[in-house]
């Protein structure tokens, strides 16, 4: 019966492995995390039941394996390049947009603003053209309950992505009958003829008169005269020589990121004033009640299965951010008015292995192996249908396939060089989808635990670890630690995760990706 269980599980892993998975690998309780994101080797005790239900199973050497339960939840963010910093900055300046936009619709002078708007804005829009770019938001929370080689969890897990979509066509400062209206080509006035030298020198350092040119409609001899021409018209529309000068400064430092936007809108006819950059939110929402099993099957080799019940929500929403009655802030909300509801099944599998157990004797540094498969079945989720009343834009990009949680295998090895210390290392085997179609995922995690205080009725284990994404350079790879408290049966753990890479936002430079988790237990 044993060999027939043995031969069961390995064909249905090696049948998992070729497909792809639907989202990334979540980093769920704090071990884990703490360890970089390395827990399929070493899974035991609640949390065994997501990373590797054979981690469930019992034998006489188990003292961690106890009954008891935990509660934990956690949460985590991943941006790619300037996602955030962009996406913030074009928001804020959505006013000054339609102002730019009123300007080009009437026939309006360049005032001070709008020449600044008009740089920042594309240099704005250019840090997002491109694949891999957006920002992945994950959190969980549950509790787990596990008696001998059973364990029952209920347990939430959610992700959303927000995925810009940048109009790169509808870059044009003129439009048909209408366009922006600039001043005399002669010398400016009022002390600001530097100003104007300043603008027309960078003009022709980034290479883009002749598409500013072109842009504007025609009619500019040069850098100078062009120049020359925002600033005469910024003054006939009232700007102060403070508005010129810092205007200038910032069409100056934002001329080099707006300059290949520039240079490949020149030829295309439609207005900046119908520009339609625009994000979109794509979220999904798994509440999971699962019971999960472990068996010892012959020494050394334990099995485990974990049967989970999935009610599922999905859905959807888009702002176009260069609109001022539209915030990006409001994105979640608003998906979660666009949802859609569905209930399926979803099966996970695990094998443990242990060279010392299998062998009955001791081998160098107690050598153990995992494997792991999630959502072996692919259960299927719909996704809501576009309202009718959105932007056509946004219904242009509205994702109507099926969500699917496609299989996710990952193996794990860890070795114990000293009785107090664990290092472990986990790889996706499959590459894995994630919200965001241009990036995927394929975790190696490496991690260590040490053990500060190891006594049976008092430890203090603290925790290192390292995650990369090996399918996506784009996502920076990120460092985590961990540290828990556990006093005779009570366990209180602490994890977080930090990337080395950073973005702006409101002018603080905060971290590209982060993860913190939180897991309170009892066991007996």
């Amino acid at each position: 019966m044993k060999k027939h269980l043995v031969g069961i599980l390995a064909l249905l892993l090696l049948g998992a492995v070729p497909q792809a998975g639907a989202q990334s690998w979540q980093l769920v309780g704090t071990r884990a995390m703490g360890m970089g994101g390395a827990g399929v080797a070493t899974a035991y005790g609640v949390d065994a039941q997501y990373w590797n239900p054979a981690g469930l199973a019992q034998d006489e050497e188990d003292s961690l394996n106890d009954t008891g339960f935990a509660l934990n939840a956690g949460a985590s963010l991943q941006a790619t390049k300037n996602t955030l910093e962009s996406v913030s900055d074009l928001t804020d300046m959505a006013d000054r947009y339609k102002n730019l936009a009123s300007a080009i619709d009437h026939n309006g002078l360049v005032s001070a603003e709008n020449l600044s708007t008009i740089f920042e804005g594309l240099n704005d829009i250019s840090k997002l053209v491109g694949q891999e770019i957006g920002a992945l938001v994950d959190a969980d929370a549950g509790i787990g309950f596990k008696i001998k080689n059973f364990a029952v969890t209920a347990r939430a897990l959610g992700s959303m992505a927000i995925l810009p979509v940048v109009d790169t066509k509808n870059i044009g400062l003129s439009d048909a009958g209408a366009g922006l209206q600039l001043g005399s080509t002669g010398a400016v006035a009022g002390g600001n003829q530097s100003a104007a030298d300043r603008l027309a020198a960078a003009i022709d350092q980034y290479g883009v008169f002749d598409s500013l040119n072109q842009l504007l409609g025609g009619g500019y001899a040069d850098s100078q005269s062009l120049a020359n021409a925002f600033i005469n018209a910024a003054l006939a529309a009232g700007a102060t020589n403070p508005q010129i000068t810092d205007a200038v400064n910032a069409a100056v430092s934002n001329m080099a990121g707006a300059a290949e936007i520039i240079q490949q809108a020149a030829s295309s006819s439609g207005s900046y004033a119908d520009n339609q950059t625009l994000a979109m939110a794509d979220a999904a929402t798994f509440a999971e009640v699962s019971l999960g099993y472990g068996m010892q099957v012959i020494p050394g080799l334990k099995l485990g299965a974990n049967l989970k019940v999935i009610d599922g929500y999905t859905a959807q929403s888009g702002v176009m951010i260069l609109s001022d009655d539209q915030d990006i802030k409001d994105i979640f909300d608003k998906a979660y008015d666009n949802k859609e509801n569905g209930v399926n099944i979803g099966v996970d599998l695990g094998a443990q292995f242990n060279f010392s157990r299998a062998l009955d004797r001791d081998i160098l540094f107690n050598p153990q192996l995992g494997l792991t498969v999630k959502n072996i079945n692919g259960p299927k989720f719909d996704r809501p249908a576009a309202p009718a009343d959105l932007d056509p834009a946004i219904i242009a990009h509205w994702n109507t396939d099926k969500y699917q949680l496609r299989p996710q295998v990952r193996v794990g090895a860890a070795v114990n060089p000293f009785s107090f210390m664990t290092l472990a290392a986990d790889v996706d085997v499959t590459e894995n989808d994630t919200l965001l179609s241009d990036i995927h995922s394929r975790q190696l995690a490496v991690g260590v635990e040490i053990n500060l205080l190891n006594r049976p009725t008092f430890n203090i284990p603290l925790r290192l670890g390292y995650n990369k994404n090996l399918a996506s350079s784009a996502v920076s790879p990120y460092y985590t630690a961990g540290i828990g408290l556990n006093m005779m049966h009570f366990h209180l753990e602490l994890a977080g995760a930090i990337s080395d890479g950073t973005t702006d936002v409101d002018g603080t430079s905060v971290p590209d990706s982060a993860a913190a988790s939180l897991m309170l237990g009892f066991l007996f």
